[in-house]
């Protein structure tokens, strides 16, 4: 179905047609007949809204109530109709369904997820809240930094001074506007929801790291999708992760973007999460890049490659160079980019791994030690185990920062016994015993990296320390 592009005037009800609509700041445009996009054009916020026989249908409910009900009270205006039916959250996120409170009296929906990771658990919910709140004033920080290296008064200027004023609005929302409303329908795989005149498909996107509920929204009448940022964004060429390794439905993500872009009933339209409406040409990218990443290491990894192989084969300049040309890598940059492919080559190529790093973290608290022998014992007996350098290593400064010293040294030890090479892995052993104490093996260790890296600052620093107490 082609995109629709009508205008309309809402202060003239004679002349109430189905198209844009201008509101105060916000807008509305037709991805289809009954799938719009309500955009607010001085923050640059959007949602899109469905509309059927048995009411109208919202995505996601932003960061907080205050923001939901603007949007709210917008869509009702834009569209003549206050009949909320339904309320869709696709991502699991706290700041992308905090303003379902505005929508009480509509039936919200979403993946199970939901339920998993928020219900009772009420410390983990104020953790994310404070999570996402300093997020949010470190993004200002970063804008107001950018901000002194823009000639005043100019475009860009400008750009950025309107980010900056929207991420602070943002944490404060969050700080003085946010409550937890879950969802009172979940579901596993899939939903279709039967809104009369059309229907409305739910398809859940599988595991995706700090995000797990993920759904993918269809209109098979109108052959419309609706496709989360986190999914689909022009910042970004896959799910993004977030940490070093995190478990992946890769081949449920490319079965499900083949349906929704590929099967007997593919759309023809997407709108992306970040609020723009696309011919399904210029998603399919999203599926072949993910397709052909995920296929090319499987490919590598049964050959006998290793990960650093892996990474040089498909990098930026040799297999997947093709990436070059598109006009997303030329917006964002190389720097941008670059780091992000090589952490999907690293994450997807850990996934069918038996990770040392996750039977440590997956062992109970007094159990740590235990877990730590019996890695060594099916390592030395030429079992099957991963050793990832930096996943250890973060292990080993979590138990070090909680004050769990005696799994701290050992599980940095570990890290020095697989990589005998790694001056950091001797660096942190090193300052792991130093915490604990040990002022012997802190030098020691210290020693053994700074051989192994003589512009090692740090090994040179502490260990003037030590051997001066």
């Amino acid at each position: 179905m082609r995109m629709v592009t009508r205008i309309v005037s809402i202060l003239s009800v004679c002349m109430l047609l189905s198209g844009i609509v201008h509101a105060q700041d916000f807008q509305t445009t037709h991805a289809s007949d009954n799938v719009l996009l309500i955009s607010n054009d001085k923050s640059g916020e959007n949602q899109v809204v469905i509309t059927s026989e048995r009411g109208l249908v919202v995505f996601n409910t932003f960061w907080a109530q205050n923001v939901a009900e603007e949007f709210k009270q917008a869509i009702a205006k834009a569209l003549q109709r206050d009949d909320f039916a339904y309320t869709i959250n696709t991502v699991d996120r706290l700041d992308m369904f905090g303003g379902n409170a505005a929508y009480e009296g509509t039936e919200i929906i979403g993946q199970r997820a939901f339920e998993d990771k928020f219900r009772g658990k009420k410390e983990e919910v104020d953790g994310e809240v404070r999570r996402l709140i300093n997020m949010w004033q470190r993004k200002v920080g970063f804008s107001e930094e950018r901000l002194k290296t823009l000639e005043a008064g100019s475009e860009a200027a400008a750009e950025e001074q309107s980010w900056a004023n929207t991420c602070r609005q943002r944490a404060e929302d969050l700080t003085d506007n946010y409550s937890l409303v879950l969802p009172d329908v979940v579901y596993d795989d899939t939903l279709t929801v039967n809104l009369g005149n059309i229907n409305l498909k739910l398809i859940w996107l599988g595991k995706a790291g700090n995000y797990n509920g993920m759904t993918i929204a269809v209109v098979p009448e109108e052959k419309v999708a609706i496709i989360s940022g986190f999914i689909i964004n022009p910042q970004h060429f896959a799910p993004y992760p977030y940490n070093d390794y995190a478990p992946l439905d890769v081949p449920r993500w490319i079965s499900v973007l083949e349906e929704v872009l590929e099967g007997d009933n593919a759309v023809e339209t997407v709108i992306c999460g970040m609020g723009e409406i696309w011919p399904r040409e210029r998603a399919h990218f999203y599926l072949d890049y993910i397709r052909g990443l995920w296929n090319a290491i499987r490919k590598a990894d049964a050959e006998g490659k290793s990960l650093a192989e892996i990474q040089d084969q498909l990098s930026l300049d040799n297999d997947f160079a093709f990436v070059k040309d598109l006009q997303a890598y030329k917006d964002g940059g190389d720097d941008w980019f670059r780091p992000q492919h090589r952490m999907h080559i690293k994450v997807w190529y850990l996934q069918n791994k038996n990770l040392a790093s996750e039977i440590i973290r997956n062992a109970a608290p007094d159990s740590v030690l235990a877990a730590l022998a019996g890695i060594r014992d099916v390592r030395d007996s030429g079992g099957d185990v991963y050793f990832d350098e930096d996943a250890i290593n973060g292990l080993g400064y979590y138990f070090m920062n909680s004050g769990k010293m005696p799994e701290a040294v050992d599980v940095l030890k570990l890290n020095t016994e697989a990589f005998p090479e790694s001056a950091n892995a001797y660096d942190s052993l090193a300052e792991a015993y130093m915490k604990s104490g040990d002022k012997e093996n802190a030098i020691k260790n210290y020693k053994k990296s700074l051989a192994l890296n003589p512009e090692n600052e740090n090994a040179k620093s502490m260990l003037e320390q030590l051997e001066n107490i």
